[in-house]
């Protein structure tokens, strides 16, 4: 009767392992991209986000529409405006970084969800970010969609509702990748002064 009663143990401990392996397999990406974000590694943290799914996202049933040269300048140049806009907003924020507790992933077949809570500290207040992250399983591993910040503020959703929609009613995907291209431009012609 023991002999039955190792194995068991044994079996359920691999079990366990191999969950908190897929756990941190999930919280891999989700964590390079905050700590590239972090200490300006922005290449490195664009390596971790799914760009066709968020084109898929952002252009909704456009997406099927354009051509696969349209598809990956989009992609192209929507990470490259997160690289210039977003994550140097992103990292100011960072600067007063305690810490990230990360709730369990749920997985539900190539897509996965999961949680945090972001302490700050700023000089006269603690604050708590509370923010969950989309994936999906692609082909390298998993890769991030979309952060939603508490209650409800989806990246992509305020993206695509604030500034896609309105270019792409005026004038279509053409309409659209000029006005990236040129905000692209901006941002390169301020680094360059910057610098």
């Amino acid at each position: 009767m023991r002999a039955t009663k190792v194995p068991l143990i044994v079996a359920l401990a691999l079990l366990a392992s191999r969950a908190e392996a897929g756990d941190e397999a999930v919280a891999k990406p989700v964590k390079t991209l905050i700590q590239a974000i972090r200490y300006n590694k922005d290449a490195l943290g664009l390596k971790s986000l799914a760009g066709e799914a968020q084109g898929r996202t952002l252009l909704g049933g456009d997406w099927d529409r354009i051509t696969p040269a349209q598809r990956e300048e989009f992609v192209r140049l929507f990470q490259g405006l997160l690289a210039g806009i977003a994550f140097p907003r992103v990292r100011a924020d960072f600067e007063k970084l305690e810490t990230i507790l990360y709730e369990k992933p749920k997985v539900s077949g190539d897509s996965a969800e999961i949680g945090s809570t972001i302490v700050i500290l700023h000089p006269l207040k603690k604050q708590e970010i509370r923010a969950s992250y989309k994936l999906v399983s692609d082909k390298g591993g998993w890769k991030v969609v979309d952060v939603t910040v508490a209650p409800d503020q989806s990246m992509l959703t305020n993206i695509r509702s604030d500034q896609i929609g309105p270019l792409m009613k005026e004038g279509g995907i053409e309409h659209l990748l000029k006005a990236m291209r040129e905000r692209m431009a901006e941002i390169k012609a301020q680094g360059t002064k910057g610098h």
